[in-house]
Formats: structure tokens, sequence, C-alpha cells
């Protein structure tokens, strides 16, 4: 039997009994829908989860530090540091220097009238510091001079003002509305990229007195350290040459010139964190990431979603139901029809091919008007639920594309599957019924009635 034929025969044996059709394609709609909506909320929350995550900090960072114990025969010197560059996945890695248990204040003004008593004071490789995934608020990266310095976003809120009253010697930059949504801080008191700061490091006779020009204002991030916040990220040796100076270095320990007390790594792919974690670890030293935090949820979304998408597939495995049931009362009301298809000579694998079309064929239509539904519904729930005023049709399509607020997302991969996955169970819900119907005898096929 040509191809031709047996897709007008299949074609018109569906239409000939449309009611009954129409109600099988529609349980398969109902199942594909379920599947794909059940699938897109959760890839919807797992998204939501990464924007979560993004908006702490970068998760593609890692913090190294030394191990607990001065006697470690493990020191975070510059040949570790050069051994941790090499393995794989690692894109940079930078010595890090923390200004600890030394008094840091800083002055700027006319007559030192605005004074800030504590700042998390940092050294790192400057040339290091874009690569690492750093972002600037203001400003750039300059390498100026030696002083040149890059600061926290809200390092000039920590500034006091000498001239006004106790109470009111602060700007708050944590603002907030009657709903509790964060408001856009206050200007500051001074911009620390035209102040010229005065810095003291130390106490007594071992206080050094320093300028520094700050150039640029970084974005706060979570995950690279609080020195994005409020501190100060200076050239790592300018820092290890006034710590020397001042008899303190790295919790006081002087003689182990060259020992760093923290190191920090970006790695090239969020998914490669882990296993890179896992090497350092393996070499002695402790790590601190985002991956503590991002692996849970991963593995909850991955949980949810395949809940989700077992619900839906239940759906469709009812649907299956009724196929198998469409496919076998057609058998018995086609029984005479089959008898005289092999009586007129045609083979028994054609006459399985009819049965396995027709019921594919009803899994293909169920899963493309189901694709579309799903869709369709998609749309309407990332519209409903969005808080953004829609004024134009741009703000729709703006809703559809923006990572992390959209509670439905159904990517071209989940169309196709749905598509294939209708279409599979269209021809296993006709394995049966096909195969039922090549082992009627002729003989007795042409005398049913």
């Amino acid at each position: 039997m040509k191809s031709r034929d047996l897709i007008k025969m299949c074609v018109q044996n569906l239409f000939r009994r449309k009611s009954r059709t129409l109600l099988t394609v529609l349980g398969v709609i109902i199942g594909c829908c379920s599947i794909v909506i059940m699938v897109s909320i959760g890839i919807g929350m797992k998204e939501a989860q990464e924007k979560m995550l993004l908006d702490l900090g970068d998760i593609t960072i890692i913090n190294v530090m030394s191990p607990n114990g001065s006697k470690s025969k493990n020191k975070l010197n510059d040949k570790l540091i050069g051994e941790i560059q090499a393995i794989e996945n690692v894109e940079i890695v930078s010595p890090k220097i923390t200004a600890e248990n030394v008094t840091v204040k800083l002055y700027t003004g006319t007559n030192k009238r605005f004074s800030c008593e504590y700042v998390t004071l940092v050294g790192l490789n400057p040339k290091a510091i874009e690569k690492l995934g750093y972002k600037l608020f203001d400003g750039g990266f300059q390498d100026r001079s030696p002083q040149s310095v890059l600061v926290g976003r809200y390092f000039a809120y920590g500034f006091m003002d000498s001239y006004r009253p106790e109470d009111s010697n602060r700007i708050d930059p944590y603002v907030y509305d009657a709903d509790f949504n964060m408001l856009e801080p206050p200007e500051p008191f001074f911009s620390p990229l035209k102040a010229e700061i005065e810095m003291e490091i130390g106490l007594d006779s071992n206080k050094i007195t320093e300028k520094i020009n700050p150039v640029g204002i970084l974005k706060e991030d979570y995950g690279k350290g609080f020195e994005t916040f409020d501190g100060i990220i200076m050239d790592l040796k300018e820092l290890e040459k006034m710590l020397d100076n001042i008899g303190q270095k790295n919790n006081n320990v002087k003689k182990e010139k060259g020992i760093y007390s923290s190191a920090i790594i970006k790695v090239n792919h969020v998914q490669n964190v882990a296993e890179v974690e896992k090497k350092i670890k393996t070499m002695g030293f402790r790590t601190d990431s985002m991956e503590s935090i991002r692996e849970p949820l991963e593995k909850d979304a991955r949980q949810k979603q395949m809940m989700l998408g077992g619900l839906g597939a239940i759906s469709l495995i009812v649907a299956a139901i009724g196929i198998t049931n469409t496919m076998i009362m057609s058998i018995s009301e086609r029984t005479r029809e089959i008898g005289i298809m092999k009586s007129l000579g045609c083979y028994v694998k054609d006459i399985r091919r009819v049965f396995l079309f027709e019921s594919g064929l009803i899994g293909l239509l169920g899963g493309i008007a189901g694709a579309l539904i799903s869709i369709i519904t998609s749309v309407i729930i990332n519209v409903a639920s969005s808080q953004t005023p829609i004024t134009r049709l741009y703000d729709i399509v703006d809703i559809l594309i923006t990572r992390g607020s959209r509670i439905s997302v159904v990517p071209f991969w989940l169309v196709i599957f749905a598509l294939v996955f209708s279409v599979i169970i269209g021809l296993c819900s006709g394995y049966y019924p096909a195969n039922k119907a090549v082992r009627i005898s002729a003989l007795e096929a042409i005398k049913y009635q």
C-alpha cells in the first residue's frame, strides 16, 4: 500500500467518527497541556531561584582561607596561588589581605569635617580585580597611582559630619516606602570620587597616615565580601607594605612574609564551582562560596520539576487509555473491512500501519493543539501575575523575556518534547489494537455482521 493511500485512508477513518475522534484528541490535549504547564512552572521556579542567587552576588566566586591553626604546614603563599591558578576551569585567582586587628580611621573635608571610625580595608592584585567580576556603580578601574583605591557602594554613608548634632550626623542609605520596597538612597555628604581622603591606620606610635584617592565605586556583591558595600580595595602590595610598617600583618604574623590569609577565585562556569572547590579542599584549605546555597536550591528545583512533570504525565497516560479504547472500538466496527483488506491481498504489515498511523495521528493532533494552548496559557499566567503596568505591546514582551520574573517558562525544547511524547504515547496506545487487528481471521471477518 502506498503511503499516500495509507494517509488518505487513515484520515477518512478518523473523520468517519468525528465526535469520538474529537473527544479522544481532547484527552491528549488536556494531557499535553498538563505536562507542559507543570514543567514550565518548574522551569520558572528554577529561574527565580537563579535570579535570587545572582542578586546575592557572583555565584562563580570561591573564597579560600588558610587552614585553622598556625602550625599547619599548608601556607597560602605565591607558590600555592600559582597551583590554584593552574586548576582546570579556574579563570583568575588573587591573594587577598584584610587589615584585621588594625584600627583604620578616615577623614575628609575642611578641617577633617567628615570622619569614619571603622572601615573594611582589603588588598587585591589590581590586575585581577576586573577579571574577578567586580562591577562598578560609578567611576573606573584606572590604575592611576599607588594611592588609587576602589570603594564600596555605601562607603560615603559611613562618615559622620562633625558640624551636625549627634542624632543627625549620619545619612541612612536604606530608605523604604510604605510597602517596604527599598527606595533609591539619598545623596551622601560628599562624593567619594571628588574627595581626597586621609587614612590613619594603626594606633599611637605605630600609626601611619596615607592619602587615598577613590577612582571607582563598586556595586555591592555578597559573594565577594563586605568591602563591596562600605569598604576599600587597594593595591595588595601597598597594603602589605603599610601593615609591615606598623608591625602587623595578617593577624599579627609579621615574620611570615609573603603568606596570605585568604585568596579569591573566579571559576569559568557555575557548574564547575563544586569541582574546583573540592580540589582546593583536598589541598588542605578551607573554602567558602555560594555553592552551599545554590546546590540545595537546584536539587529542590529538580525535584519539584520532576514532581510537576509526573503529575502532567499522569494526565497524558489517561489520554493514552482513551486512545487505546478508541482504536479497539474502531477495530470492532471495522472487522468486516479488515477481512476484505486481507482477502484482497493486503499485507499484514499494512493493516498494522493503518491503525498505528491513526493512533499516532491522534497523538500528533493533540500534541500540536496542546502545545499551542500551553503557550497561550503561559503568556496569560505571566501577564496576569506581573505587577508591571501594561500600556503597550512592548510591556507584554518585556514581561515574557525577563528572566526570573516569569512564573511559567515554555522553552522550545519543551514544545518539541511535548509533540514527540504525544506521538509516542499515541503509537504505544495503538500497538495493542493494531496487533489485535492483524490477528483477526480473514474468513471470520468477512462473515462478521
